[in-house]
């Protein structure tokens, strides 16, 4: 499979130390939530990535061509931010997947990465917002915020619960290299986009980064989000047999 990130902003890039991604999992809770962190944060992109297990699709939005995966920062930001507008084709999501974590290691100025999914909101048996699965370095990563360790052991991912797809593998190839790291799952709606429950997922990232991202418009325009969302998957939802199964499979 090609694989290559063209940098655009190699100096936004080389200040940023955190890495986020979200994907198109269970209730469209990680591409919802790095889309409002791009979106309120006036974040440019400085990086592309162009790769054969793309979809042949793009758009234009703000008089400049979108791409499938692209990679956002900013001037006085310390993260970059990975937005994948369509899923990776399904039989290359493995070594995709791969590829863009060991990017992740081989930049040395990355410190730790947050990766943003869902879990079944059907499921929640707490007060707790979220869920999490992380690496097992990211205990020994000293930067956290207060509490925050104690947060994800008494919040870890319910046991007998599988996570599939990008965010699993990415996770656990970080996990094998010992690079910290971890899964913000927000409890979501199965089967469909929900801008909702994204906001837990903005809020424990306003924590996380020290930011102040408004999340009163995710719940003004939810509706007009998850019609958004819809519309932009449907011209791969036609070509694709499987009309993203894995879409439904993992947080």
């Amino acid at each position: 499979m090609k694989f290559k990130i063209f940098i655009e902003q190699p100096k936004i890039l080389d200040q940023c130390q955190i890495f986020i991604g979200g994907w198109h999992g269970l209730g469209e809770i990680g591409y919802i939530t790095v889309s409002h962190l791009i979106q309120e944060l006036k974040m440019q992109r400085i990086a592309t990535i162009m790769s054969s297990g793309a979809p042949p699709f793009i758009s234009v939005q703000e008089n400049k061509l979108r791409l499938p995966f692209e990679i956002y920062g900013g001037n006085e930001l310390d993260f970059a931010v990975f937005i994948p507008h369509l899923q990776p084709y399904r039989h290359v999501q493995i070594e995709f997947s791969e590829k863009l974590s060991e990017w992740i290691l081989g930049n040395k100025n990355f410190e730790i990465a947050y990766f943003i999914g869902g879990v079944d909101k059907n499921l929640k048996a707490s007060n707790n917002p979220l869920q999490y699965i992380p690496s097992r370095a990211l205990f020994s990563y000293s930067s956290l915020p207060d509490g925050f360790t104690e947060e994800v052991k008494t919040n870890l991912l319910d046991s007998g619960l599988f996570v599939a797809g990008p965010l699993a593998i990415m996770l656990g190839y970080l996990d094998m290299n010992r690079f910290p790291a971890i899964g913000l799952l927000a409890y979501a709606e199965r089967d469909r986009p929900d801008p909702l429950g994204a906001v837990a997922a903005v809020k424990k990232i306003n924590n996380l980064l020290d930011v102040e991202i408004n999340t009163k418009e995710l719940v003004r325009n939810a509706r007009v989000i998850e019609e958004e969302i819809k519309r932009q998957l449907a011209p791969m939802e036609e070509t694709d047999k499987e009309k993203l199964t894995s879409r439904r499979m993992y947080t």
